[in-house]
């Protein structure tokens, strides 16, 4: 059994996960709300998969970033 008062219960996160995170929601607002302002070319494979959900999928997309907030 845990106590009330220990320590471990609760941990920090880590701050490249909070990086990580906060990147990806942010690339996945950019592409749901602004979509023709993305530089897909620039971005690799990234911007090949976000390019193609933009245009084949774009509902998806935007059902998906409501729920995942």
């Amino acid at each position: 059994m845990v106590s009330a008062g220990s320590a471990s219960y609760f941990q920090r996160t880590g701050i490249v996960w909070m990086a990580v995170i906060s990147l990806s929601m942010g690339f996945f607002t950019w592409t749901v709300f602004w979509p023709t302002q993305v530089p897909y070319e620039q971005l690799g494979p990234l911007g090949s998969f976000a390019q193609f959900m933009v245009k084949n999928h774009y509902r998806a997309l935007y059902i998906g970033f409501f729920s995942f907030w």
